[in-house]
């Protein structure tokens, strides 16, 4: 798909050089499989940038979920984003499979994870780096096979800084 044609699907206005230079970088990296970081302004359309790689992805028939980590109460975003087991807490009175494991073997964007609590950051690296989460409650890994796509407009180098957002994690 050529950038005129993406641009046409997504309904994608405008011809600025930094918006051409996003999509080109989106469909180059389409094919692979690696974890991308949009980082832009509010209002900017960094939503696009996600799906577009999706669809340009060898996972596009495969499920792609959408998260915004700063509208989910940060009570609930653990559960929200691992799932939980039946019991784990009052009112889980039922397995619940999170986000993660509903995307897996497609993608997942997470939108505004400069907005996520830095205690769930940990358990996200986690899940990055060994390809298992654990629903909460419970005790056994589940593997999870996901391209994550992560968007933010906060600067994450300041909040690396300010001890607000995990370095390794960025």
């Amino acid at each position: 798909m050529n950038l005129q044609q993406t641009k046409a699907r997504f309904g994608i206005i405008g011809n600025c050089p930094r918006l051409e230079t996003a999509l080109n970088v989106s469909l180059q990296v389409a094919p692979t499989d690696i974890s991308i970081l949009v980082i832009g302004e509010s209002g900017t359309g960094k939503e696009n940038i996600p799906k577009i790689i999706h669809q340009n992805s060898n996972r596009k028939h495969n499920p792609y979920i959408s998260v915004n980590c700063g509208a989910i109460p940060e009570g609930t975003i653990d559960s929200e984003l691992f799932g939980h087991e039946k019991g784990s807490f009052t009112g889980a009175d039922k397995l619940r499979k999170g986000k993660f494991e509903q995307s897996s073997g497609g993608s997942m964007f997470l939108d505004e994870i400069g907005d996520m609590p830095l205690a769930l950051q940990a358990k996200l690296l986690r899940a990055i780096e060994n390809k298992t989460i654990q629903r909460v409650g419970g005790s056994t890994d589940i593997k999870i096979d996901l391209r994550l796509i992560c968007a933010t407009h906060r600067d994450l180098d300041k909040k690396v800084e300010n001890g607000e957002f995990r370095a390794d994690l960025f």
